[in-house]
């Protein structure tokens, strides 16, 4: 009998220019959920729709249909309360990246490298889940213009090359890159990604709506002592960056 199966979907959130214009950071948001509780996640995804309006047949869009407080709010609450969600987020901080790198000058390397960093916990948390180790179907959603075949050789390499902590074996097929619109979980970990950003990027007040990432923050992948640190919040860069934040709780996220 094969071992049971984790449904993991995983947006994205910022850029990864190095612009006047571009976003500080950038970041993915990956939602996890046992295959026998994502009708309890895809409930939740069908009645925000329901609520912020959005016209049948169309993908929720944190950008688009939750641009107020109160939005935001409802979507957080209602996420908050959605039963076997598990949370994951891998934030890049862009002005430590060396102007010399690879990652720095190639948008490729930069993408395919963050992504590896989520497999590798989305696969650890496949293999420690609760009740016991599970496969993960990885879904990613889909960036216009990006060849994504790129990202599925580097996720190839990696599992070929090591290191032997991560459970490549718990990868169920191969990694899935997917339009949002058809997929609830998607839509649901645009939300995650959404959260995050309003949280860690100064609005033009110098002011941060963090509520939203607090109320969530009991759904991040921990370890064994309760700490998210690497596991549920995975910084490439300065860490003080984000725990410096004025809201930042001082026992940690």
């Amino acid at each position: 009998m094969p071992p049971a199966l984790l449904r993991a979907y995983v947006d994205e959130t910022g850029d990864r220019g190095h612009s006047r214009k571009s976003s500080s950071f950038f970041a993915f948001a990956a939602v996890l959920v046992a295959d026998e509780d994502e009708g309890d996640l895809r409930a939740t995804m069908s009645r925000l729709r329901r609520d912020l309006d959005v016209p049948p047949g169309k993908a929720l869009h944190w950008n688009q249909h939750v641009k107020t407080f109160k939005r935001r709010q409802h979507v957080s609450t209602q996420l908050a309360a959605t039963p076997g969600v598990t949370v994951v987020y891998v934030i890049v901080e862009k002005s430590a990246i060396p102007v010399g790198s690879g990652m720095h000058s190639d948008h490729v390397v930069f993408y395919n490298y963050a992504a590896g960093m989520v497999m590798e916990r989305l696969l650890l948390a496949a293999r420690d889940w609760r009740g016991g180790s599970r496969n993960v179907l990885a879904r990613f959603g889909h960036v216009r213009g990006f060849d994504h075949t790129t990202t599925t050789q580097y996720f190839q390499r990696k599992a070929a090359t090591g290191p032997a902590w991560v459970p490549w074996n718990r990868l169920h097929g191969n990694v899935q890159f997917s339009d949002q619109g058809a997929w609830d979980g998607l839509q649901a970990a645009d939300q995650y990604a959404g959260m995050l950003n309003v949280a860690v990027t100064a609005d033009e007040f110098g002011g941060y709506q963090e509520a939203h990432l607090m109320r969530v923050r009991h759904q991040l992948r921990r370890d064994p002592r309760g700490r998210c640190r690497g596991w549920g919040f995975k910084v490439l860069g300065n860490e003080a960056t984000f725990t410096s934040l004025s809201w930042w709780p001082p026992e940690g996220l």
